[in-house]
């Protein structure tokens, strides 16, 4: 409720129906009417006639929630990391979805946007182990990063990069060489 909503200016049934709502604001109103003894139109011209009197029915987020990860081409003020392929993670904190989806907003380079609105997040910067998309060893330090159209390619070393290379090119002999014997 907002400060100019006056709890004396609700009728009885309002004030059992706000009761109940306050102890789970997601009930339905099947279960709101059957709670005040109540039809179900009832139930909803008393929930329309609470929003017209200032109720606001809102859901409590855990603290430090919501939070959205946002991928960018640029780094951004705040809790920003740099991701292995260049791009940026921007991580940003709000106090309920409105002002996330403002913030997200702000933001006009974003690629992905990944929202959480539950624990599992913490503070500390996890690295993953990258793999070697060619040999499959592991990526110790900076991986090598190989683009191809719309393929993004990390690799461990030099020689995996000329070798990936060299199978992507058989690759593309291959197929267009197939494609020719069909043809004709």
């Amino acid at each position: 409720m907002n400060s100019e909503t006056n709890f004396q200016k609700f009728t009885d049934l309002e004030r059992r129906a706000l009761t109940l709502l306050s102890e789970d604001s997601r009930i339905s109103v099947s279960e709101l009417a059957s709670g005040l003894g109540v039809s179900k139109a009832t139930a909803s011209r008393l929930v329309k006639s609470l929003r017209a009197k200032g109720v606001r029915f809102t859901v409590e987020v855990p603290e430090g929630y919501p939070i959205a990860f946002v991928i960018t081409r640029r780094p951004h003020q705040g809790e920003c990391h740099r991701l292995v392929d260049g791009r940026f993670m921007v991580v940003v904190k709000a106090r309920d979805f409105n002002e996330l989806v403002e913030a997200i907003s702000g933001i006009r380079d974003r690629e992905a946007v990944y929202i959480t609105l539950g624990p599992g997040y913490s503070n500390k910067l996890v690295i993953p182990r990258l793999i070697c998309d060619y040999c499959g060893g592991p990526i110790n330090g900076q991986p090598i990063i190989y683009r191809r159209g719309k393929r993004i390619y990390y690799l461990c070393c030099r020689t995996c990069l000329r070798e990936l290379k060299k199978r992507i090119k058989q690759l593309k002999t291959t197929k267009d060489g197939d494609e020719a014997h069909k043809a004709g």
